[in-house]
């Protein structure tokens, strides 16, 4: 959403950093020069400006325009399956917890894969397949009753690369002073073929490529407790995508809701950073969104370009205007507008 996005990047720009920014349209911008969405592909252009980009920000979308097709083209095309979603507590944040403070986990989401390869359709058009699609028990199931599938795929390849990454995640962590736990979450008691798959692959490459590191597993029900009542004895969680999805989502909601929602979505050789809870369409032109998620994410950015030290400045920045408590938006109890904050956080800088 450009009003996330705008102030955001123009803090970026103050910082003075060797950066240079290709601003393509968002919003209303791409519905008029593109069209409403579901386009047929990325516009050319769009695409060439991502493929000579180092990375890309990214601001909440809609289904409306374009942005979501350019969405699936950072996603899949350029393989940026392994996406990065801190649940981490500032100080002075509003949370829906009485406890919050020290609450500071790692969500590691598979991006590519489990339900979203969104191969759906009639029941009926599986009744070919009736001899070896079976119920539970071992029964075939009802391939004239009226209703839809959806296809949930887990492949070897994406589960160990996203293990890996959650397991590098944790070894960097643990050099900081954290525990260097990592946890697997999933259904695999009920799904015990393809949830077991993802939960026995996980565990495989934790324990056999990272001795150092812990390792704990959870079903997913009981890890969905773990995230509101337990929340300060989580490290590093790794989850299917619709599980990561829905519960990054839950996890916000602990450390100050929607608007503390930020992520890194990498590939082996390129990244893109965004909000994680998508866009806020009624707000539009009331200057009244929360844009922590956005700076956060930028945050993760400049670590991703090489700018360690400039992107702990932004971090510390946003840390101290939430402690000082005087330039909050509306979702955290304040007065500020969008604008007013993020000059807070550059005041800061």
């Amino acid at each position: 959403m450009p009003e996330a996005v705008n102030p955001t990047v123009k803090i970026l720009e103050g910082m003075g950093l060797p950066i240079e920014f290709n601003k393509l349209p968002g919003g209303e911008d791409s519905i008029r020069m593109y069209g409403a969405a579901p386009l047929p592909k990325v516009p050319d252009e769009i695409k060439k400006a991502i493929d000579e980009a180092d990375c890309t920000l990214y601001g909440s979308n809609s289904n409306k325009n374009f942005s979501r097709i350019a969405l699936g083209y950072l996603r899949w095309g350029l393989d940026c399956g392994c996406h990065l979603r801190p649940i981490k507590y500032l100080k002075g944040a509003r949370s829906a917890l009485k406890n919050p403070e020290g609450i500071d986990w790692v969500i590691i989401r598979e991006g590519r894969e489990g339900l979203y390869v969104r191969t759906q359709g009639e029941l009926k058009d599986l009744a070919p397949l009736a001899h070896v699609l079976k119920d539970r028990d071992g029964k075939p199931l009802n391939w004239q009753a009226k209703g839809t599938y959806a296809l949930r795929v887990t492949t070897e390849e994406n589960t160990r690369k996203i293990a890996r990454f959650g397991c590098e995640v944790a070894r960097k962590r643990k050099a900081q002073g954290y525990p260097g736990k990592v946890a697997v979450t999933d259904k695999y008691n009920m799904l015990h073929i393809n949830g077991e798959y993802f939960r026995r692959i996980a565990e495989e490459v934790v324990k056999k490529e990272y001795p150092d590191l812990l390792y704990e597993q959870f079903i997913v029900d009981d890890f969905a407790r773990r995230v509101v009542e337990r929340a300060h004895d989580l490290d590093v969680v790794i989850m299917p995508n619709e599980h990561a999805d829905v519960l990054s989502d839950a996890a916000s909601a602990t450390v100050g809701g929607l608007g503390f929602g930020y992520s890194g979505c990498y590939g082996d050789k390129y990244a893109y950073f965004e909000p994680s809870a998508g866009s806020f369409p009624r707000a539009k032109g009331l200057n009244i969104i929360n844009p922590t998620a956005m700076l956060l994410s930028s945050v993760l950015m400049l670590q991703y370009l090489g700018f360690a030290k400039e992107a702990q400045r932004l971090e510390n920045a946003v840390k101290a205007v939430y402690e000082e408590g005087k330039v909050l938006t509306q979702d955290q109890g304040g007065k500020a507008s969008t604008t007013q904050f993020c000059d807070a956080v550059a005041g800061k800088l």
